[in-house]
């Protein structure tokens, strides 16, 4: 591999249409440059139909990529990647064989590894696969915080230096549109592996989480929560939306979330959260609490709002625990506290710590001191905000 020079270009992408290295058997598998081979491991191919036209929503970068090729005039192309941790791999490709493809992650492995975060310039690289006299453009992706670097790379069966001003050219014009749309491919890719993060740690909460867009429908839902959803447990899902399945919970129900979706973004969305307790058939009430999401800067439009939801049949001394160390209440505190958030009067829980009522009230003083609270249902607000992250600034502050 010889680089013979670089570009002044900060542009990126890949072609097709192949007449010395057929791109498609008739069962669409890739060439190599002696007929049919087996795919490298390491290499993961986008194969576009005879048509051209994308089978799936995976296939819209290699159609992207593939039309750019096309109008560079390009004989195959590439798009690989090289991870900061790990080998390079071949995302998309067509009309290129293994031999082709494995010389060119060579060169994005070389390329990353001395880049040293400024982005290297296009560069056209020689004897990509001796014998074949091919040239290959390949041209570094702007990098995105968090995205392996990608490198595009346009293989040219026959090339001189007219061709490659040619090329250079159509390079300039054709690309702004491409280099838009990658951008969100990679910006949409790392949105969407954080999701399925979030999503997989959402669902191991034990408390059930439901997010709402701005008109109410229901955005996403962990494990938790749909369980009780399909259970109807205390809330049920009905054309998208939650709702309590107690008639007599559903207009209060009802009432707090339209209150937290007309006040998301504003500052009423930094009030203490609302807290409903959701009827059952079977167990205490639901320990349900509602917080406004603040509106995004591009869409200050729409809003959204977080519905908790807590199984006071829960082990809730081991969730609230760690709640109470925060503000150091003493193990007979903290088993009052627990007590009071899981649904007892004051009386049941004096009870259920063999202490008179009078002693029990004496505890729950030096409770309402350490926490900043005055009231019983101020004291469960500040557990159960505190439990799942979201509670006001104020209740931060630790003693």
């Amino acid at each position: 591999m010889a680089a013979d020079r670089h570009l002044p270009l900060l542009f990126r992408t890949a072609a097709i249409c192949s007449d010395g290295l057929p791109p498609y058997d008739e069962q669409g598998a890739l060439y190599s440059t002696t007929g049919p081979a087996p795919v490298a491991d390491r290499i993961a191919r986008i194969v576009l139909d005879t048509d051209d036209q994308p089978t799936s929503a995976a296939d819209d970068i290699a159609l992207v990529v593939g039309h750019f090729a096309r109008a560079l005039g390009a004989d195959g192309w590439a798009l690989t990647g090289s991870p900061r941790q790990g080998v390079p791999s071949c995302l998309a490709a067509a009309g290129l064989g293994d031999a082709f493809v494995a010389s060119l992650l060579r060169i994005a492995e070389r390329i990353d590894s001395v880049a040293d975060r400024r982005l290297p310039a296009p560069v056209w690289c020689e004897q990509l696969a001796p014998p074949h006299d091919a040239a290959a453009l390949v041209i570094p992706v702007p990098h995105t915080p968090g995205h392996a670097a990608l490198f595009v790379n346009l293989l040219f069966a026959a090339v001189d230096e007219h061709r490659r001003i040619a090329i250079e050219r159509a390079s300039l014009r054709e690309w702004p549109s491409v280099s838009a749309y990658l951008r969100l491919w990679q910006s949409t890719r790392l949105e969407r592996r954080v999701a399925e993060g979030v999503s997989a740690g959402l669902n191991l909460v034990a408390i059930g989480i439901v997010l709402l867009s701005g008109d109410g429908q229901i955005a996403f839902a962990n494990d938790a929560a749909r369980l009780l959803m399909d259970r109807q447990d205390g809330i049920r899902e009905h054309r998208g939306q939650v709702q309590a399945t107690h008639r007599s919970d559903a207009g209060a129900f009802s009432t707090a979330v339209g209150h937290v979706l007309a006040h998301a973004g504003t500052t009423a969305a930094l009030a203490p959260m609302s807290l409903l307790m959701l009827h059952r058939d079977h167990g205490p009430p639901l320990v349900t609490s509602f917080v406004c999401t603040p509106r995004a800067a591009d869409a200050p439009d729409e809003g959204g709002a977080l519905l908790f939801f807590v199984d006071p049949g829960l082990d809730i001394h081991q969730l609230a625990e760690p709640v109470c160390k925060l503000f150091r209440l003493s193990r007979v505190e903290t088993e009052l506290a627990c007590l009071l958030a899981s649904g007892q009067t004051l009386a049941a829980a004096a009870q259920s710590l063999h202490v008179k009522v009078s002693t029990a009230r004496g505890y729950l003083k030096q409770v309402f001191v350490k926490t900043g609270s005055n009231r019983q249902v101020d004291l469960v607000r500040l557990i159960f905000s505190n439990l799942i992250r979201t509670a006001h600034r104020d209740h931060a502050r630790l003693r």
